[in-house]
């Protein structure tokens, strides 16, 4: 199922003739165009009040990845709506309408063990301004608890490495194959996480745990995914929403925007999702055949065209094809990077090995009973 000890080839290689990154946008609420036909006859509507008939989610005990749903009793005027609506604390999202009565505001994540306030107001088609209540409140469930407490200098962690997550048509493209994990396979190995009280944690949790900062829930495991194929913003993303995971992306820069990759705007959203966004330099250089200036630029110029488009810090690094030497480690600490991942066969990490964390490569095709094997022996 897994690599050998040292590198494997990767679908997709770059060119040397990147596309420059694309400049930093704005997470913009999206609006699905209100239907046209309302209802008859409109006299009804017109003497009667307008409402919130119903809103969700109203319990304290939502999941992060809840839409917040609200349905008026009567079809409203769209942008009077989408103008008035505020979470607080502020949340990116995405606006739209399911019907001419119901407005859906989806996060594109909320934080465990939050309270958010929703506020909402406008009228309707006809004028009618919006009565009644407008303001309520709700919580989400807590993460997992923290349970390995930080102190030891060493622990398991399988880093699973993902490329592909999409069916492969092409029986003659054996390397696509390979890479390539369906995603009823995928869903189904999250579903096998969640069901075998696996927690997902980012290269972030794991750094600051060997560093004795906090703690990590039960059985962590990271899911890693290089490349930034446009497939894990259709593919990966809902299913990791789904089970309110996280991960790690490593993101060719010179790549955004290109056909078969993340757009910009996809990243920001994978971003503010929870998934770490890690480096994979500029045009997926085989750095240990690179010049020092050019490994210089590739680690450099790709960081920050990252953190230019995110706004934070991109503090993760991911060796492509898994080419490093002891050159190569020394140049990415000194770009900044706060951790790096090889594609060494391995589960068990140190804070001083930090820059060559070991993986495990998932790969296409490959069984349930395998896939579990390889994680209860890596846990």
């Amino acid at each position: 199922m897994f690599a050998g000890p040292i590198v494997y080839p990767e679908g997709d290689q770059a060119s040397q003739d990147p596309k420059p990154i694309q400049p930093p946008i704005a997470v913009a609420a999206e609006t699905v165009p209100l239907p046209k036909a309302l209802p008859e006859p409109w006299n009804g509507f017109a003497r009667a009040a307008t409402y919130v008939e119903s809103m969700e989610p109203s319990s304290n005990k939502a999941s992060v990845s809840a839409a917040i749903v609200i349905t008026f009793s009567q079809p409203m005027a769209p942008g009077s709506v989408e103008r008035s609506f505020a979470i607080r604390p502020h949340v990116d999202g995405r606006q739209s309408w399911t019907d001419i009565f119901t407005f859906q505001f989806q996060p594109f994540r909320l934080a465990h063990g939050a309270s958010y306030e929703v506020e909402v107001s406008g009228r309707s088609e006809l004028g009618v301004p919006l009565s009644g209540q407008r303001v309520w409140s709700f919580s989400t469930v807590a993460g997992p608890p923290l349970v390995q407490v930080p102190g030891p200098s060493t622990v398991k962690v399988p880093i699973l490495t993902y490329h592909y997550i999409r069916t492969n048509l092409d029986s003659r493209d054996r390397l696509g194959f390979a890479l390539s994990v369906t995603p009823a396979d995928f869903a189904a190995q999250m579903d096998w996480l969640a069901s075998n009280g696996f927690h997902p944690i980012t290269p972030a949790d794991l750094y600051a745990y060997l560093s004795g900062a906090r703690g990590l829930p039960s059985r962590p495991v990271i899911l890693s995914f290089d490349d930034g194929y446009a497939d894990f913003y259709t593919a990966a993303l809902p299913i990791l929403r789904a089970h309110e995971y996280t991960a790690v992306a490593y993101i060719v820069s010179g790549f955004i925007g290109r056909p078969g990759y993340m757009t910009a705007a996809q990243i920001i959203e994978a971003d503010r999702a929870g998934i770490e966004i890690g480096s994979h330099t500029v045009d997926h250089a085989n750095l240990a055949r690179s010049a020092p200036g050019s490994i210089h630029l590739e680690l450099v110029a790709s960081k920050q065209a990252l953190e230019q488009l995110l706004g934070h810090q991109v503090l993760s690094f991911c060796y492509p094809s898994g080419q490093f030497n002891g050159g190569v480690v020394a140049a990415v600490r000194a770009a900044g990077y706060r951790d790096a991942t090889t594609t060494v066969f391995g589960y068990v990490h140190y804070l001083s090995d930090r820059y060559t964390w070991s993986r495990l490569r998932i790969s296409g095709g490959e069984s349930m009973n395998r896939f579990a094997a390889a994680l209860l022996g890596a846990s």
